[in-house]
């Protein structure tokens, strides 16, 4: 992306994050880990005190408010899982990470937090551990174990990183063991009380692309879906993914494709990452910060300053790098 593009897409970014809000309900609990992603470039003290209130809240079974909500990406028609994903773990590994561009106090703050943080994002995930059911909410669940390994190490606590760590890769395993159908060459949901599955080639089965112990050929055959009409990766359409329900081809939404951004890294997938992030970016230039884009049109649809499509853009303007748990 041409310098001068980045820069005016970066200036709006910041002022939708900054101002997006205004006058609206208080936000749920997806769109504060989602938004502290983007505040971590900006004002990482609001990231921290947004996350604190979240957790503040926290029950004593480990449970957040508003854990009903079922609007992250990759959800569809699919009702196997109803609690938010604990991206939380991500997001605030994410602000810890980048706090020393902020100064030494930023950094001081950062320790602090994180210490804070660790023990209620610890209890959210074993809250939110169970059967194995859905493939994108279980593999949001495994990058976070990863993120939480990264902070227990931060930390001093190796023994616990040692335990998210083979956490995150049973949970691979069980992806693969419950969910992959061979058959149509996708991760389906299951029904926890029937046992059936659910619709094939959709969003959420492609993101297990977000965990580096998932075997090679279960890679590769999601990026062979997310190069297929069903999706269509931007070197097919010029646009990024859009979400489907198994149904059909639904809005484009920045958060999936962040997430699956994300895991194109993981796999060593620069290139297509890439693409990827100069898709996305293009897009929410060209259009505005909507909450969904047409996956046709790429014409913005619902919310025109939505936060979650300025955080990120954030990110994606800002940081090129692979999770350090990537495979090589």
């Amino acid at each position: 992306m041409h310098a001068d593009v980045s820069a005016e897409l970066w200036k709006s970014a910041t002022w939708v994050l900054d101002t997006g809000r205004a006058g609206r309900s208080a936000p749920a609990s997806w769109d504060i880990a989602v938004t502290a992603i983007g505040f971590a470039y900006t004002d990482p003290a609001r990231a921290w005190q947004r996350l604190r209130g979240l957790f503040e809240a926290q029950r004593p079974t480990g449970q957040l408010p508003s854990e009903t909500c079922t609007t992250f990406p990759g959800y569809g028609r699919s009702r196997t899982r109803q609690a938010t994903p604990p991206l939380h773990a991500v997001a605030a590994w994410e602000v810890y990470r980048h706090c020393a561009a902020h100064g030494a106090a930023h950094v001081r703050q950062a320790q602090a937090e994180i210490s804070w943080l660790y023990p209620r994002l610890s209890a959210q995930q074993e809250y939110l551990t169970g059967e194995t059911s859905h493939p994108g909410f279980d593999a949001i669940l495994g990058a976070a174990d990863l993120a939480l390994a990264q902070m227990a190490g931060a930390l001093g606590r190796p023994a616990d990183a040692d335990r998210h760590r083979d956490r995150a890769q049973a949970i691979a395993e069980a992806l693969v063991r419950r969910l992959w159908d061979p058959v149509t060459g996708t991760f389906r949901s299951r029904d926890p009380r029937t046992g059936e599955p659910g619709p094939a080639h959709t969003a959420a089965g492609l993101l297990p692309l977000l965990l580096p112990d998932l075997p090679a050929e279960h890679a590769e055959a999601i990026r062979a879906e997310m190069a297929s009409e069903r999706f269509g990766l931007p070197s097919r359409t010029g646009l990024p993914v859009p979400e489907n329900d198994g149904g059909g081809r639904g809005p484009i939404r920045v958060d999936l494709n962040w997430l699956l951004r994300r895991g194109l890294l993981v796999h060593g997938q620069r290139a297509e990452a890439d693409r990827l992030r100069t898709a996305v970016t293009g897009l929410v230039h060209a259009n505005g910060h909507y909450a969904a884009y047409d996956p046709d049109t790429g014409e913005g649809r619902g919310t025109s300053s939505d936060e979650r499509t300025a955080a990120l853009c954030l990110d994606l303007l800002a940081d090129r790098s692979a999770p350090a748990y990537a495979r090589a």
